[in-house]
């Protein structure tokens, strides 16, 4: 969605590749233009979790505190998994274009699918039985056979309409990959030597234990090291 200067049109897909550190870089540069020098604590959830461990790698003289929520060194093959599904249900939408879509009209379909996956993966099936079980929409709101039944089906199909208006398709796609890509190991040669770079003075990392994208495993593991 970043406009290239040169041409005055989107990058679309020739932006460059994108990784955390890049993320976590551009942060830096701004904190050097304002002026600071250092950061008294960061607070990272997720893709942002990533970007600040990775922060805090690369500069570790620069961060105080570090708190990390439901992040990775890593991520697991079954999160990578869903993100490359992901991309390709938004791929495979004919508005996508190979990326070229005009800004008026993107790939709408395909994104409003990969949201509601990705929504599915963000609770685990105990959480979604313990909000909705088995309760069904009024048959009056349906309009044909194989309209949604029950509210889970609703509450997907709501929020992910919230979501595709208002985040760029191939923006979805540089951070998914990104995501995939980032790993703490490539800093000393494994997890435990690229996080023993970090020199914060006190470290918070919290997990949740139902966590299918960022299991609980993976948070004992950044805080072990």
């Amino acid at each position: 969605s970043s406009i290239n200067p040169d041409t005055g049109e989107p990058y679309r897909l020739n932006f460059p590749p994108l990784s955390i550190e890049d993320i976590a870089t551009a942060g830096r540069s701004a904190m050097q233009i304002l002026g600071i020098p250092k950061i008294h604590t960061i607070v990272g959830l997720s893709l942002g979790g990533m970007t600040a461990l990775a922060y805090a790698i690369r500069y570790p003289d620069e961060v105080k505190n570090l708190i990390l929520v439901s992040a990775a060194a890593q991520a697991t093959s079954f999160a990578i998994a869903i993100r490359s599904l992901q991309r390709e249900l938004i791929k495979s939408d004919p508005a996508w274009q190979s990326g070229n879509y005009p800004k008026s009209k993107g790939p709408i379909m395909g994104m409003h699918l990969a949201r509601k996956l990705g929504l599915i993966s963000y609770r685990s099936a105990q959480e979604w039985q313990e909000r909705f079980g088995r309760e069904r929409i009024a048959s009056h709101q349906q309009s044909s056979p194989f309209d949604f039944e029950f509210e889970i089906e609703s509450y997907i199909d709501h929020n992910a309409q919230k979501f595709i208006h208002h985040f760029d398709a191939n923006s979805y796609l540089y951070l998914s990959r990104a995501i995939d890509w980032f790993d703490v190991a490539e800093y000393g040669g494994s997890v435990e030597a690229g996080l023993a770079k970090i020199c914060a003075q006190n470290n918070l990392v919290i997990g949740v234990e139902t966590d299918i994208l960022y299991p609980l495993a993976q948070q004992q593991e950044i805080a072990r090291g």
